[in-house]
């Protein structure tokens, strides 16, 4: 199977490399070469709709990845451009091709709670998929107008999307950083401590691009516990005392977010957790 990936010298992007290159024929599209030097690159930009239609000719699948990853470091309005005018290109260069499917890099950043300026809690726990979406910043924006991007080509062309909402991504390499998020709660409490370890973001990517039967699905990529040494209630009793009458739904180190939608679609259950990569 052909598969083009977006932005593949990121730093997911050459996770994704790693866990697909040896079982499809793989171009990447990024600015930049990536390290794999075996597969085929296209050097282009995602904000230039002719590079996006010149690297997805005759790809069965486009994995978009390419995006500003986060709202800290970039005016609105460039993560605006890049990441909904981005994907904008990316979906409908793979509309106008053929393209069978496009799986989408989205994020739990979508919900809102992440970079949120004001308060707000869940409507319940443990967040699903049918949960609001509400941000309150432009990369989570970002990320919601391009799943909306995605359904509408679905409805108007057929062209399959599955949106994977990767939650915070670890990267086993940086072990200063690991520790430091699990030692201190307060630093991920905003996220709600959810996590997904960048080999099982990969694994997930590849999952919704090979999995048949998908059509319209927004799908969560997260690890089955929370990013602390604290149980979970406890982290709700000390951060969010509001959400304590859901503490029941979400025993032990269980993760605010379920990942049962993952596990039933694609079969993904991952394989890694924060302790594998912090010295207890």
């Amino acid at each position: 199977m052909k598969v083009v990936v977006t932005g593949a010298s990121g730093r997911v992007g050459r996770y994704v490399l790693a866990e697909i290159a040896g079982s499809h024929e793989v171009v990447a599209l990024d600015r930049v070469p990536p390290r794999d030097a075996a597969v085929q690159f296209v050097q282009g930009d995602i904000t230039d709709p002719d590079d996006c239609r010149r690297a997805v000719v005759g790809a069965e699948v486009v994995i978009h990845l390419a995006a500003i990853p986060n709202p800290l470091g970039d005016p609105a309005e460039r993560i605006m451009r890049i990441n909904a005018l981005g994907t904008f290109n990316v979906v409908d260069a793979a509309a106008r091709a053929g393209v069978r499917r496009v799986v989408l890099a989205s994020t739990d950043s979508a919900l809102g709670f992440v970079f949120r300026s004001r308060d707000f809690l869940p409507d319940y726990l443990p967040i699903d998929e049918e949960h609001p979406l509400r941000p309150q910043d432009p990369y989570g924006l970002s990320k919601l107008v391009g799943e909306e991007i995605a359904r509408c080509y679905t409805r108007s062309s057929g062209l399959e999307t599955v949106r994977v909402r990767i939650c915070r991504v670890v990267f086993p390499e940086e072990i200063d950083l690991n520790r430091r998020l699990a030692d201190d709660p307060s630093i991920l409490a905003k996220g709600l401590w959810v996590y997904v370890d960048a080999r099982d973001a990969a694994r997930s990517f590849r999952l919704a691009a090979e999995q048949p039967g998908l059509d319209d699905e927004s799908i969560f990529a997260v690890a089955p516990d929370c990013y602390a040494r604290e149980e979970t209630a406890r982290l709700l009793e000390r951060f969010y005392p509001g959400l304590l009458l859901w503490a029941d739904r979400v025993p032990d180190h269980r993760a605010l977010i379920s990942g049962a939608k993952a596990e039933r679609l694609l079969g993904f259950v991952p394989r890694h957790t924060w302790r594998d990569v912090v010295s207890e």
